[in-house]
């Protein structure tokens, strides 16, 4: 029996051995693809252009369309949906402000995933409500520069409850992807916002030193990290150029399609309102751990069909707007004006150059408050992002203008009135604070007032819009240290009593003008 011990010893190393032999090797990972479906700075659920352009109904038919391709589909919006819009200063029959609830229904409807904060999204000045929409998202918000200033005055993240369970916004947020054989890979997504709609419940933090900071962390936890920005393009370049190795910043805040290179990093913007769509097809290889992404703009128009279930809350939203305004005292389909030639009021035109929208607003004012050397409002309080032809209505001019507001008699020196239209004309060209005029003109470099040019020391009387008199408007700060006027009621150049507010205004002008 002794002599066999080792023979049996034998056996069982050979068997072990065998099965070592046996033991497959690893397997090599196989890319993964994924496509990012974008939108960003989206005002309006129902399309534009006479149904011609944009819908959010129609975006989330692209969507489907994507997810035939591949399930891994993401879709992200780059801030700006909760205002401004008609319907968001609206109230529901409980008295509550909208404020943006026809958005997270439709959006929710839609199958948006991530989201990060655009500066249109504080425009509230309640923070108990921007809360409760915030919760009412099924979507996640991501950013890692904007912090909530809760009772007390402790600094810290925004909270979010989705799925019952309440959350603070993160820095970062990863999504993994799988492939058909079961690898997976991390995508995170940063955000940021640029500094600019103040309220006391809403902090920021620096925008690239923190940014920093989350790819920083998002790197060492992720595959790859891309950002949702609410930045100017500019400002998103900057960033990219200071913080390299993020492929793609997914922007916002410019409401025209364009994209940019900075080194390896790609940059693009959609057009406002789902005009346009970046579509972003990316191939992620698990060996290299690079990721190639593939670019494209895609229309929104009336070849697309609407998806019947994000339409269904479209229509619902549409009905109820009607009868709100109904509610109000407007009656939106009554007729106000036959339009000879097409009221110019499309984002990018009004707020780079004088439009006649523009144009018949300033003489709207004039007809209101009869008297002053210049009438100006900023371009910002006009948000049709659209053009008007043929028959005008009262629900044209009600969307034209959301925000409603009024206008301010103001008076100052020439050479103060000079910084407003450097500022407002110049400077803020672009933006929502650029201004459209009348009464002005610039003649070889030189700024006249009704052919005249602009004496400094003389007191100039104006008639503006009361957001920017009051210094709240972007470069127009100093405006708020002249005393303004604001009367509730005016007493037009016809000697009729009207509400101050620019839409009253506007529709008693085209009413007795066109």
């Amino acid at each position: 029996m002794k002599k066999m011990q080792p023979l049996g010893l034998l056996l069982l190393l050979f068997v072990v051995g065998s099965c070592a032999i046996k033991i497959p090797q690893q397997r090599t990972p196989q890319a993964i693809d994924f496509i990012i479906l974008q939108i960003n700075d989206v005002y309006e659920i129902a399309p534009l252009e006479g149904g011609n352009a944009g819908g959010l109904a129609r975006v989330a038919s692209i969507r489907k369309e994507l997810l035939k391709e591949t399930p891994n589909v993401v879709t992200v919006i780059a801030g700006d949906f909760l205002s401004p819009s008609l319907t968001a200063n609206l109230k529901l029959e409980t008295g509550e402000k909208i404020a943006g609830l026809q958005m997270i229904e439709t959006l929710n409807a839609m199958g948006l995933d991530y989201a990060t904060f655009g500066n249109h999204e504080f425009d509230e000045r309640d923070s108990a409500l921007v809360q409760k929409r915030f919760n009412q998202c099924t979507f996640r918000f991501v950013s890692a520069n904007v912090r909530r200033v809760y009772t007390g005055g402790a600094i810290a993240p925004f909270k979010q409850t989705v799925k019952g369970k309440t959350e603070l916004v993160p820095d970062f947020i990863n999504h993994t992807f799988k492939n058909s054989a079961g690898d997976s890979m991390k995508l995170a997504f940063t955000g940021v916002l640029l500094p600019f709609t103040k309220r006391p419940y809403v902090h920021y933090l620096p925008v690239e030193e923190n940014f920093r900071r989350a790819v920083g962390q998002a790197k060492s936890q992720s595959d790859v990290v891309v950002a949702l920005t609410h930045l100017s393009a500019a400002d998103d370049r900057a960033l990219a150029a200071a913080v390299p190795g993020v492929p793609l910043f997914i922007g916002g805040h410019d409401h025209d399609h364009q994209d940019h290179y900075v080194e390896n990093t790609i940059i693009t913007k959609a057009d406002a309102n789902a005009k346009t769509v970046y579509i972003h097809r990316c191939r992620f290889d698990p060996n290299s751990k690079l990721v190639r992404i593939q670019s494209s703009l895609k229309y929104v128009n009336a070849s697309i069909p609407f998806d019947p279930a994000t339409q269904a809350v479209v229509d619902k939203w549409v009905s109820k707007v009607d009868q709100t305004l109904r509610n109000n005292g407007y009656q939106p389909e009554q007729k106000i004006a036959t339009l000879r030639e097409p009221l110019e009021c499309k984002e990018t035109d009004i707020r780079s150059r004088q439009t006649n929208f523009g144009t018949m607003t300033a003489q709207a004012m004039e007809y209101a408050m009869p008297g002053a050397d210049a009438y100006l409002v900023n371009s910002g309080s006009m948000r049709l992002d659209d053009n008007l032809a043929g028959a005008m209505t009262v629900y044209d001019v009600v969307r034209s203008f959301p925000f409603g507001g009024g206008f301010a008699r103001q008076e100052i020196p020439g050479s103060e009135l000079k910084n407003l239209l450097d500022n407002g004309l110049k400077k803020n060209k672009t933006e929502g604070g650029y201004l459209q005029v009348s009464h002005i003109n610039e003649v070889n470099g030189a700024w006249q007032i009704n052919g005249k040019p602009i004496d400094d020391k003389q007191i100039y009387k104006l008639v503006i819009s009361s957001f920017v008199a009051a210094g709240s408007e972007a470069n127009l700060g100093f405006m708020g240290k002249y005393k303004a006027d604001e009367p509730k009621m005016l007493t037009t150049s016809k000697g009729k009593q009207i509400k101050n507010d620019v839409r009253d205004v506007v529709i008693e002008y085209m009413t007795a003008a066109y």
